[in-house]
């Protein structure tokens, strides 16, 4: 949206209330600690991604502890 026109100017504005208040919406459902910043930075990064927005910003799961029998691995953690 490029325009100076008062029709554009508005245009611009909603657009731009809707994707905060979407955001905020999926800030809220996902239950992360992320600020509405770092999720436009992460949609910015991924904005040609065809993924679904919720299980975007669904925190990962529980990460296995690294067994033993890779060394080099274990040895990282």
């Amino acid at each position: 949206f490029v325009g100076n026109s008062e029709n554009a100017v508005l245009s611009q504005v909603y657009v731009a209330m809707i994707v905060h208040l979407l955001l905020a919406y999926l800030k809220f459902r996902s239950k992360i600690g992320w600020s509405l910043q770092e999720m436009i930075q992460l949609l910015q990064l991924n904005v040609f991604k065809r993924t679904d927005l919720e299980a975007f910003f669904k925190p990962p799961g529980k990460i296995s502890k690294i067994d033993a029998s890779y060394p080099l691995l274990a040895m990282a953690s």
